[in-house]
């Protein structure tokens, strides 16, 4: 929808349904109160996906300095990252003052963020495709996304470094508990890592020229340190997720520039692009259910294990791949 309709308007009303969704978790704090804030949290996904990296793109591009896409972009996620900081140092300071309270201030930080982007100059955007177009657009997207080989690599290679590298974020503060430190220090943890991958992003456009087999081997490297922490499992250990999180954030904000550098077809840049979050989707709920099967039948700290495992072979499977693609055929 992204790709037919303004990229604009689409932002404002995803963020206007999240907002919806945050006041059924206010009026209606209960189990189904919360299954439809998240409902409409996953339709909020579903509308963004895609929408704001191709509007950034394209406005970039419209004024000639594309090249400056990772730059920008890094720029964009690193004030994002310290936007959480701030968030979760306040709810800290705030929360005593009840859940309701909390929310509130949520709601308020939703609504700014609508009206920011309601505010914006209207974004420079190719002619509507007509009603009759959405269907072979969405196809001609995907045709895209799926038939030419480097961006469904870029695709591929995305997905499961979102996956395997990005929603193991959600165990951090298990990994963190299980090394030993107190509940006060899980939140200075996860201040100091957001603060890294705000660095990471920040710095990211530097690393824009690495070749693609640096790429893949800093892939390899991430599953080795992933695998050495928790073998280690103390509270030093903690350090090496950080070093983790800084590799992840280069890859994936360098991947990430790349795949739109690839996509030359404008009009369905925002489709190819929620092609790459529906296979990053498909790939974190792989990764959950992993997880938790290892988890149940052995125990968390095994599950470290194996997933970096994982992780490793799956960097050194790309890396001899790429080794036979370059070696020209006798």
């Amino acid at each position: 929808m992204a790709d037919k309709y303004s990229r604009k308007n689409i932002l404002f009303f995803a963020e206007i349904i999240r907002v919806i969704g945050y006041s059924f978790w206010l009026f209606m704090p209960n189990f189904v109160g919360f299954l439809i804030g998240f409902i409409l949290w996953g339709i909020k996904s579903a509308f963004t996906s895609g929408t704001f990296e191709s509007l950034v793109y394209d406005e970039l591009k419209a004024n000639g300095e594309e090249a400056k896409y990772v730059k920008i972009n890094g720029i964009i996620q690193s004030l994002g990252y310290f936007a959480f900081i701030f968030a979760g140092l306040g709810s800290s300071l705030t929360i005593g003052r009840g859940y309701g309270f909390v929310l509130v201030l949520s709601i308020a930080a939703l609504l700014i963020s609508s009206l920011s982007i309601f505010l914006l100059p209207s974004a420079k955007k190719s002619e509507s495709t007509g009603e009759t177009r959405y269907f072979s657009l969405l196809k001609e997207g995907i045709r895209h996304a799926v038939r030419i080989p480097e961006i469904f690599k870029l695709i591929i290679f995305i997905s499961l470094g979102q996956a395997l590298f990005g929603a193991l974020d959600e165990y951090w503060s298990i990994f963190a508990s299980g090394t030993g430190l107190p509940l006060q220090g899980i939140g200075i943890f996860f201040v100091i890592y957001g603060l890294v991958q705000a660095l990471a992003s920040l710095i990211a456009y530097q690393f824009e020229t690495l070749n693609i087999k640096v790429l893949e081997f800093l892939f390899f490297l991430n599953g080795v340190l992933l695998i050495v922490a928790a073998t280690y499992y103390k509270i030093p250990a903690l350090l090496l997720l950080f070093v983790f999180s800084f590799i992840f954030k280069l890859i994936d904000t360098v991947s990430n520039s790349r795949l739109q550098h690839e996509i030359i077809n404008h009009e369905v840049r925002a489709t190819v692009t929620s092609v790459k979050g529906f296979f990053v989707e498909l790939a974190v709920i792989g990764l959950y259910f992993t997880f938790g099967l290892m988890a149940k039948y052995s125990n968390y700290r095994q599950a470290f294990i194996y997933i970096g495992i994982i992780v490793s072979i799956i960097g050194l499977g790309y890396l001899i791949l790429n080794n036979k693609e370059s070696v020209p055929a006798k």
